[in-house]
């Protein structure tokens, strides 16, 4: 994965990093606001394909908002990436017409 995104940054360059850091942001924002306002994250993570069974989802919440956003977001790194890439070469190409 770490050798994709250098690969990626390599390619794309500065839109790369603008588009990587946008999608971030609004991808932790909204996992933030989601456990501010009670959703169960456990719930979404079964359906998003992630190992709930496991008892570390309960502990997640004990940590606090912030520190809790943040883990379930690094958790979504795999939906995030390809979102990045695509939204990426799509504005590449938009670019170039």
């Amino acid at each position: 994965m770490q050798q994709k995104a250098k690969q990626f940054f390599a390619t794309y360059g500065k839109l790369g990093i603008g588009v990587y850091f946008s999608i971030s942001l609004v991808n932790y924002g909204i996992v933030y606001f989601a456990l501010k306002q009670g959703v169960d994250m456990k719930q979404v993570g079964s359906k998003l394909g992630f190992d709930t069974a496991q008892g570390k989802w309960e502990q997640i919440e004990t940590y606090g908002t912030p520190t809790a956003a943040y883990i379930i977001y690094k958790l979504m790194a795999p939906i995030k990436w390809p979102l990045v890439i695509g939204t990426t070469a799509l504005i590449c190409k938009k670019g170039r017409k």
